[in-house]
């Protein structure tokens, strides 16, 4: 028998950085997936492989984690107490883990769903968001969660970590997204805006109190389908962004070109910056694909796990 769990990516729509400080953000899943198969063995042994990434041996009284495969490691010591034999888990995703779709959040979820089934256990969704986020912070030390959120429910979310909130809209509405060429980390990023504004703290705080306010205020047009406003407050929060330092030449350059379009509701960068996507709220009608088109589009279907 073989359990396979299947994570949406994300990309966010409203409340970088501020969601890091207990503010709320909007998020949606995305129609690229990772999925998880696990196949259980009847001695210790764990191989986890990925055709991207390679392969991984270890045992199950030995799990360490260890790159490039930290997260599922993580997410199989969360479980490791529950765990009586070892397991071939094996990796596919419909995207690079260097386009910022979220892709360490969909493996997370994918792989504790896969782990929870196997273990006959039953979970509420935002109980699976809280083991997320666990994994994620061993990993990485940082991370609001939200992407978690999005994996894990599908559509688009509204979120907050302190107290956790998340709340599903299922709707869904037309995206365009580009790709810089480059990515920086999440943990880089985050470091690079604190040490910017290390003497300028209060001045931070007015910057992510007003980026929170544009999520709060996104979450409530989402729910009147106000899609109009929605992308109007895109627009207003990536001049808060460019004021966090983290708008690149290159990512003004694809939010210029995506703004000159009047098919475009609104557009700004998705995550942590320095690099990475851009996302606009509409589609470029008759545009040429090029290499910097990301073909995505919002989903509603959040994780999902089966036998096989």
């Amino acid at each position: 028998m073989q359990l396979k769990a299947s994570a949406p990516g994300s990309l966010m729509l409203l409340g970088e950085y501020a969601v890091l400080h207990g503010k709320q953000a909007l998020i949606c899943a995305v129609n690229k997936r990772v999925t998880v198969t696990l196949t259980p063995r009847s001695d210790q042994q764990i191989n986890i492989e990925s055709p991207i990434i390679g392969s991984y041996t270890t045992s199950l009284q030995h799990l360490k984690i260890e790159k490039p495969f930290q997260f599922v490691l993580s997410a199989l010591k969360h479980y490791q107490f529950k765990l009586r034999q070892g397991c071939h888990i094996h990796i596919d995703s419909d995207f690079s883990d260097q386009l910022g779709l979220g892709s360490s959040a969909a493996v997370t979820v994918a792989t504790l769903a896969v782990l929870v089934a196997w273990s006959n256990m039953k979970i509420v969704p935002l109980d699976l968001i809280r083991q997320g986020c666990q994994v994620v912070h061993q990993v990485q030390g940082v991370g609001s969660g939200a992407d978690i959120a999005a994996s894990v429910y599908g559509g688009v979310v509204g979120y907050q970590s302190q107290p956790l909130y998340a709340e599903k809209f299922a709707v869904i509405h037309p995206i365009t997204v580009m790709y810089a060429g480059f990515k920086t980390s999440t943990v880089e990023a985050i470091q690079y805006v604190h040490h910017r504004f290390s003497t300028h703290t209060n001045i931070f705080q007015h910057i992510y109190h007003s980026i929170g306010q544009c999520a709060t205020d996104g979450i409530q047009a989402i729910r009147q389908a106000e899609w109009v406003k929605l992308g109007e407050i895109m627009n207003i929060q990536q001049g808060m962004l460019e004021a966090l330092g983290v708008s690149v030449p290159v990512l003004r350059t694809l939010l210029d070109h995506l703004r000159s379009h009047t098919t475009i509701l609104g557009a700004k960068i998705s995550g942590s910056g320095l690099g990475d996507c851009v996302i606009a709220l509409g589609h470029v009608l008759n545009q040429e694909q090029t290499n910097q088109h990301i073909p995505v589009e919002m989903t509603l279907q959040g994780v999902q796990c089966e036998k096989v």
